[in-house]
């Protein structure tokens, strides 16, 4: 039985898997095939459009629809991206959708909000664009975040009178600007939701779908085979023809093909004449 061996490459890691099976994947794409002695080494690329996704961030001051990269996590998040647009270089990756969304904190006015985040996702745009000039379509959109939204965040955190605080967010019975004005009228609270929990809504997200090349590697021990032994053939044995000479008692025996050469017409004609002249002259018979 054969036995195979695949390595597979994917973004640096190598994962190595046997398998009986000598069938290529569906969609691979043959890249090279070499044999030494008995090894056959055969290389695959199989393509991936999609499959992984990459998200960066980038916050802003409140207010503000500008990127200042020392501002929050900023240098952070820009220094990732670069790393990963210039992985987007590598033919074997390939990009499939790039998408933005602006987001706004529901603290203030609402409408503002939503130019806010309108604006911090074209920020990002043109950031992108200007900085990478990808080749794809990068879809944009805006969103502002609600009070509810600040729940999760509530409750893993340390804010004080944090039931109190909660009861506002789940209100179903307040506009977003009355829970806005109940919280206000709690200092304390205010204070740690406007510096650890609000700055966190205000940012811009650009979001990858990707896909890496594999590489398959599969080497095929080919068993060896014994060399074909020739053909033996054996000529048939001709029969022997046998030649009577009536006249003089003469018995030759030849085989078929050797009464055919010319040597051998040239005896028997030589015998004839002898036969002739033993007749004649009286002379014996000639035996050979």
């Amino acid at each position: 039985m054969k036995k195979t061996l695949f390595i597979m490459l994917a973004l640096g890691a190598t994962t190595v898997v046997m398998a009986q099976s000598n069938q290529a994947p569906a969609n691979a794409v043959l890249v090279s095939q070499t044999r030494s002695g008995d090894v056959v080494t055969t290389r695959y690329k199989i393509p991936h459009n999609n499959g992984k996704h990459a998200e960066f961030d980038v916050h802003y001051a409140i207010n503000r629809a500008q990127i200042v990269p020392s501002y929050s996590d900023n240098s952070e998040q820009i220094s990732e991206l670069k790393d990963f647009m210039a992985q987007t270089k590598d033919t074997t990756m390939h990009i499939s959708a790039i998408h933005i969304v602006g987001y706004a904190s529901p603290d203030g006015n609402s409408k503002q909000n939503d130019t806010l985040a309108s604006q911090r996702a074209q920020s990002l745009y043109h950031y992108a664009v200007n900085t990478y000039h990808p080749k794809q379509k990068i879809d944009t959109e805006h969103k502002t975040f609600k009070w509810s939204d600040c729940v999760d965040a509530v409750e893993k955190s340390d804010i004080p009178h944090k039931e109190q605080v909660l009861t506002i967010l789940k209100s179903t019975s307040h506009t977003e600007p009355q829970k806005e004005q109940a919280l206000r009228k709690m200092p304390d609270a205010w204070r740690y939701l406007a510096t650890h929990i609000l700055p966190q809504m205000r940012y811009a997200d650009i979001e990858f779908d990707y896909g890496v090349d594999e590489f398959v590697t599969r080497t095929t021990i080919v068993p060896k085979t014994e060399p074909a032994k020739p053909v033996q053939t054996t000529q048939p044995q001709q029969p022997e023809e046998v030649v009577v000479s009536e006249e003089m008692g003469i018995i030759v025996a030849t085989p078929r093909h050797d009464v055919d050469s010319k040597e051998n017409k040239r005896n028997q004609k030589k015998a004839r004449k002898a036969d002739k002249k033993n007749i004649k002259g009286g002379y014996e018979a000639i035996y050979w």
